[in-house]
């Protein structure tokens, strides 16, 4: 039996569903939430969210369309090696990330959308092919919500 196909609006579906949670999470926590981080531990919110917006870019986006949309200064704050999240004092604000993680799942869905599915199970120069790459960072987005709904109850806990 043949293993199921998985297809662009199988992958615009998941997308829109992991993106609408991260959004949740950031557009709900209070303004003393956002950059809170318990003790011995340095990501808050507002970066697991700037990250969602770096992981997509990295692994749906510019895999798909060949160029990164990013922010200038993106990656530094929020990219897999950014510099110690202690060291930034300019986070852009809730509402900004929220307006660029609300375009760039615009940007994947039609960018999806235009793909043809068999372009989807070709190997991007290693063993994962282009629709395992997309999969990746969702899933990974979706690790960080855990992140962001965790950090949510101990600062709630808190306070």
């Amino acid at each position: 039996m043949a293993e199921p196909e998985i297809g662009p609006s199988h992958l615009c579906d998941l997308a829109r569903q992991v993106r609408e949670c991260t959004l949740d999470f950031l557009l709900g926590a209070a303004d003393s939430e956002l950059l809170w981080a318990p003790r011995g531990t340095s990501n808050h919110i507002l970066w697991h969210a700037g990250h969602a917006l770096w992981l997509q870019d990295k692994l749906c986006l510019e895999p798909l369309t060949k160029k990164s949309e990013l922010p200038k200064g993106w990656e530094t704050k929020f990219g897999m090696h950014c510099r110690p999240v202690a060291s930034t004092k300019d986070w852009p604000g809730r509402d900004e990330v929220a307006r660029l993680l609300t375009l760039q799942l615009q940007r994947m869905l039609a960018a999806l959308r235009e793909t043809p599915a068999e372009r989807l199970v070709i190997p991007q120069g290693s063993a994962r092919c282009l629709a395992g790459t997309i999969l990746h960072g969702l899933h990974d987005e979706a690790r960080h919500q855990g992140e962001m709904y965790l950090l949510l109850k101990l600062a709630r806990a808190s306070g």
